[in-house]
């Protein structure tokens, strides 16, 4: 005698066989969903942390903006979900040198970064189209080239970030002087500010903190005085610099999209030798 459950357990047995065949009949690429490989773009930055230390910083911009003559601190990021995605197909202005400077996998994003670094010499061209694929889709990036700054100067010198004064490690013999800024075409000055480095001695570690205060455009600054100093409290490791070091950072606006970024200017003065 047959129970209704059976019948029951028949009919289910007999609709999965079905959906079996039928799903056995159709293409597998036609079932299967592929996943989407996301693709970010954005402009990521060298920075200064609170520690002073050289970081990458985004910026949120989705132009890259350098300064012609200068091998740019700004760079490139195309983050992409899907580790075995690449960049493919570059196409670029042959006056506009590129570089793939850096590949990183991001734990905390479970992302594949790609960096590409700039350089371009000064030439009538502003703009720049960078264009690539990833998985056989197209994007472009622009690359303006146009200087932020027209001219900066401190005293009665100009400050330059390709050689001299307002290069890293370029020392002056300067101790104060105005710091005067004219923004180049379609950017405006957003701020300057100058930064200045303290020791700090916490839990008996004694390390250089940069701190930043905010100044006038051709307002004078007196340059600091004070070395960087770094001592473990087992003095196993201790490093006294021989100059002190003062950071004059020019905050801009690109006028056309509202795109901000900065300019670092360094100021090293010997404060502290030996002989």
């Amino acid at each position: 005698m047959k129970t209704k459950g059976t019948k029951i357990l028949k009919k289910v047995v007999a609709s999965a066989l079905a959906a079996a065949f039928i799903l056995c009949a159709v293409p597998t690429s036609s079932i299967t969903a592929r996943a989407a490989v996301k693709v970010d773009i954005s402009e990521t930055t060298q920075a200064l942390n609170k520690r002073g230390k050289l970081v990458y910083k985004e910026t949120g911009n989705k132009m890259v903006t350098i300064t012609p003559g200068t091998y740019a601190k700004n760079v490139l990021s195309i983050a992409i979900n899907d580790q075995n995605a690449k960049v493919k197909n570059i196409k670029c202005a042959k006056k506009l040198k590129y570089k793939l400077s850096r590949i990183e996998y991001d734990d905390n994003t479970d992302k594949i970064i790609y960096r590409f670094s700039f350089y371009t010499s000064k030439t009538p061209k502003r703009l720049f189209n960078f264009k690539f694929t990833v998985n056989g889709e197209p994007y472009s990036v622009f690359i303006n080239a146009t200087s932020p700054i027209e001219k900066a100067t401190f005293g009665n010198q100009e400050l330059s970030t390709r050689t001299g004064l307002g290069t890293a490690n370029y020392v002056t013999d300067l101790s104060k002087g105005k710091i005067k800024v004219k923004m180049g075409n379609n950017y405006s000055l957003e701020s300057i500010q100058v930064g200045k480095y303290k020791n700090v001695t916490t839990n008996g570690k004694t390390e250089p903190v940069l701190y930043w205060t905010q100044i006038k455009n051709n307002k004078k600054v007196i340059l600091s005085t004070q070395k960087q100093v770094i001592d473990e409290d087992s003095h196993d490791i201790v490093e006294n610099s021989m100059y002190a070091t003062t950071i004059i950072r020019v905050n801009y606006k690109y006028n056309k999209n509202g795109n901000t970024g900065s300019v670092d200017y360094y100021l090293n003065k010997i404060v502290d030798a030996d002989n």
